[in-house]
């Protein structure tokens, strides 16, 4: 249909990159569209976690603690008023989607994107300066109190039926690694198999730049529609518009408002997220730091500490509301000696989620050349670089590495 390209990617996060990536080193023609520079939203927010470790769903606070959402007083998720009301539903089906059984079945259809991670980072890094923001001290969640800690024993009962790595310290243990935390825990899980990125933004920009290099086009154009053309489809941006065979939406949070229009309207939750940095008024920190109890992860990022918060649920257009920066904030600097902040603001973005915590990967039913990838939750950045590989696969005929069917678009129909 189109003599400049095969495939359009709508969205420039590590999804959307990784995306064009995989294809071009399939011998296609690629247009990667978004409305700015690579990396600049959700990838740009994260902790940086490449979590290969992941074994289960993230699951929903107990139901003791709904009152406290509710009426905001919650660190680990609040509810935003009025636009968060609309996910209410959302928030019913990820509590029935949470009991055991489901996430352990959940968790072991995710399995096949999330434990080579961080291999799959490794050669999307390959050609780059990536490596340099690439370290093998992952994640560790700290537990303050016992009873904290066999409230999770199901995460490393099931870690250790999948062979997952990890190890259980003690607050002596842990400091010999972390000397400048401080022993306000009980326990430290420390998932060793597991690696984080100190600026992953950074990195989603020098995938796009390997990208471009090897003759692959970026244009920050924001798109506005896609439509069904002859022969194949039309992408309608602010500036232009422009034609190819195939469409793939990558576009996170906003995916839904290009996918409506042609008939599939997936049912993504929005889950906002908001973090700041932080100069470490003494020492260093070298592991990225979940608080299983305060609600918030404590990451060592170029930039400074990053203090990144829980889920906010809030539409896309809601104003801004930074106050579970503010309430994890006593106990971040009850656990490491923080200094000043580094900007005058929070940075806000949303994680499109869906109540399975499984993404949405492949061809639409009944659209030929509409495909998705979509619907990451708090893994994007973990698995952007595996699920590219999958629908690349897919797309262009090769063998999939793994059973694409639990991520089926359709599966929601």
């Amino acid at each position: 249909m189109n003599d400049a390209y095969d495939i359009i990617v709508v969205g420039a996060g590590i999804v959307g990159v990784s995306t064009a990536l995989h294809l071009q080193q399939r011998g296609r023609r690629v247009l990667l569209l978004d409305k700015q520079e690579p990396g600049r939203e959700t990838s740009f927010g994260n902790s940086g976690n490449i979590e290969s470790s992941y074994v289960l769903p993230f699951t929903p606070p107990a139901f003791s603690k709904i009152p406290g959402i509710l009426l905001g007083n919650s660190a680990s998720a609040r509810m935003s008023y009025p636009s968060g009301l609309k996910f209410i539903p959302w928030v019913c089906d990820f509590y029935l989607k949470s009991r055991t059984e489901t996430r352990i079945k959940n968790g072991h259809a995710l399995r096949p994107l999330i434990a080579p991670s961080v291999e799959e980072h490794k050669k999307l890094m390959q050609g780059t300066d990536a490596a340099k923001y690439f370290h093998t001290t992952g994640r560790v969640k700290i537990h303050r109190s016992q009873a904290s800690f066999q409230s999770a024993a199901l995460e490393r009962d099931v870690a250790r039926e999948e062979g997952v790595p990890f190890e259980v310290l003690g607050v002596e243990a842990f400091r010999e690694r972390e000397p400048h935390i401080r022993p306000v825990f009980y326990k430290a899980v420390c998932w060793t198999g597991s690696a984080r990125l100190s600026d992953p933004g950074a990195v989603v920009v020098l995938y796009a730049g390997k990208f471009t290099a090897a003759g692959g086009t970026f244009k920050a154009d924001p798109v506005k529609a896609v439509a069904k053309a002859a022969g194949g489809w039309h992408v309608q941006c602010a500036g232009q518009g422009y034609a190819a065979n195939d469409v793939v939406v990558c576009a996170g949070p906003w995916s839904p408002t290009l996918l409506k229009p042609l008939g599939y309207n997936p049912p993504l939750g929005l889950k906002r997220g908001y973090h700041r940095h932080f100069t470490a008024a003494e020492g260093k920190l070298s592991h990225n730091i979940t608080d299983a109890d305060a609600g918030y992860v404590m990451s060592p990022m170029e930039q400074g500490i990053r203090i990144a918060t829980g889920a906010e649920f809030a539409s896309l257009d809601a104003p801004a509301n930074d106050v579970q920066i503010s309430q994890v904030l006593p106990h971040a600097r009850e656990l490491f000696p923080l200094g000043e902040a580094v900007e005058k603001q929070s940075w806000m973005g949303s994680r499109p989620c869906f109540t399975d915590s499984l993404p949405a990967i492949g061809m639409v039913k009944g659209q030929k050349g509409l495909w998705v990838n979509i619907g990451h939750g708090h893994s994007g950045l973990t698995i952007g670089p595996s699920s590219g590989r999958l629908i690349a696969e897919m797309m262009t005929g090769d063998k999939p590495f793994c059973d694409p069917t639990p991520y089926s678009p359709m599966r929601f129909v």
